[in-house]
């Protein structure tokens, strides 16, 4: 609104100049080398006007003369930084395709017309890492980690590197550089944790899950069953050692984080009771019995007093079941306990009632219920029976790696066959290809053993 005014202001003024000098026309001599000019005034000052919109006019054309090499040189820089990306992009394209060849080519060429940006030169590692020419992979990374912007992507580069030339001390340090580098870059987290486990560094990478913890790559859940998987495993290798008090610590340290870690209460309560503090274990065992029912922790509970006759541990573990008296597990350990202690009638009461309880009815119960039968006067009959649906019962839970499906006999941080870690869980073992022989044969052979004792049948 304000410009409106002035121009219209300005309009005015013009317009009212030109009528004065219209109504005061006045006159103007000019005498100058022999020459002589007359004029009005009016008519001097639209030549004065003229003259100043030419100089204009040709002061603006100066500057565009001037200007034009460089408007030109920009131009073509432009084009020429076109180009250079759209190399970048082809060849971008070409790695995610695996054609390395034409990967490197637009390497070269983005390489040429940008000057060899940090980004071109990541182009030509990757094109010469999927080529398999580790050499000029390592070179180009190598000349990424000077700047800081392609710093990290380097340590990548460099540590797939590494680990395909299997040079685990170089890897190791650039997974720690890394690391050190971007604490919240889960990869370098991660590749620096899996490291240290291989080299079995159990105090390194807890202290790494720690960290990877507080920047947010594990959340607290799975920060926690690790740490307590690494704390057990630390504990296994100092009692290894001899080092018993510290092994303790580590084992309780693990507790503290996964509370439901049957093997690190099963260490536990062996170190105490070595230690001498078998109630405090009896109570550890007594709290994790409640919280898993898993058989391990039975076990544990029943080892704490070697040498005890079969009626003294059904005792014991019936203070044990009471705590859980409806629970599968305990029916099924209370039912062995008892069958031990030729305790029959409790022996097939809680088996019966284990047996109806079960989702499942796994070779556990088919055996518990063949042993009995040869117990009875008459139960060749039922052995039979139980024999037969043993051939085709499903395995007993175990501890089974999710990897390779080995089935150790007892737990281990790293899978006995494929090393994986953390790879053993407890759960129904699926039958291999062996075991289903194995069935084939048990079944021809009950069926044979319809005029067998029941004695041989239970062997």
């Amino acid at each position: 609104m304000i410009r409106f005014i002035i121009l219209f202001a300005f309009v005015i003024l013009v317009a009212v100049g030109a009528a004065w000098l219209a109504d005061h026309p006045g006159s103007i001599a000019l005498a100058w080398a022999g020459w002589r000019i007359e004029t009005s005034i009016p008519v001097l000052v639209l030549l004065l006007l003229v003259l100043m919109g030419v100089s204009a006019l040709a002061y603006r054309l100066w500057l565009w003369l001037v200007g034009s090499p460089g408007r030109i040189g920009s131009a073509l820089r432009g084009n020429r930084k076109e180009k250079g990306y759209k190399a970048l992009t082809e060849g971008m394209a070409a790695i995610a395709a695996g054609e390395a060849q034409v990967a490197a080519r637009a390497a070269e060429q983005a390489e040429k017309l940008l000057n060899g940006p940090p980004m071109a030169q990541l182009l030509r590692a990757q094109a010469a890492q999927l080529a398999g020419d580790d050499r000029t992979a390592e070179k180009y990374f190598r000349a990424m980690l000077d700047t800081r912007e392609t710093e990290l992507v380097a340590l990548r580069g460099l540590l797939i590197q590494a680990g395909r030339l299997g040079d685990h001390e170089q890897a190791l340090a650039l997974a720690m550089r890394a690391r050190n580098l971007r604490p919240g870059a889960g990869w370098a987290v991660r590749s620096l944790f899996d490291l240290q486990v291989s080299a079995e560094d159990w105090t390194a990478a807890s202290q790494t899950v720690a960290g990877g913890q507080r920047a947010g790559v594990y959340t607290r859940e799975n920060a926690g069953h690790k740490l307590a998987v690494l704390y057990t495993a630390d504990a296994l290798a100092k009692e290894a050692a001899g080092q018993r008090r510290e092994a303790l610590t580590h084992a309780t340290d693990a507790l503290k984080q996964d509370p439901a870690h049957v093997p690190a209460a099963v260490l536990e309560a062996r170190l105490l009771a070595a230690s001498g503090k078998e109630r405090k274990a009896n109570r550890h065992l007594t709290s994790a019995w409640q919280q898993t029912r898993h058989p391990a922790i039975a076990e544990a509970f029943l080892a704490l007093k070697p040498g005890e006759s079969p009626a003294a541990r059904l005792a014991r573990f019936e203070t044990l079941h009471k705590s859980t008296p409806g629970d599968e597990e305990s029916l099924l350990v209370l039912a062995r306990l008892a069958l031990e202690a030729d305790d029959l009638m409790k022996a097939n009461e809680a088996a019966q009632r284990a047996i109806e309880k079960a989702e499942t009815i796994d070779q556990r119960h088919c055996r518990l219920m063949v042993s009995l039968a040869e117990r009875a006067s008459d139960g060749a009959g039922k052995a039979r029976e139980w024999l037969m649906r043993l051939a085709d019962a499903p395995a007993a839970p175990h501890w089974q790696c999710d990897s390779c499906g080995e089935t150790p006999a007892d737990w281990h941080p790293r899978c006995p066959r494929c090393n994986t870690f953390d790879g053993l869980h407890w759960r129904p073992v699926q039958p291999s290809a062996d075991t289903v022989l194995l069935v084939d044969e048990v079944k021809k052979d009950a069926e044979a053993l319809e005029e067998v004792p029941v004695e041989t049948v239970a062997r």
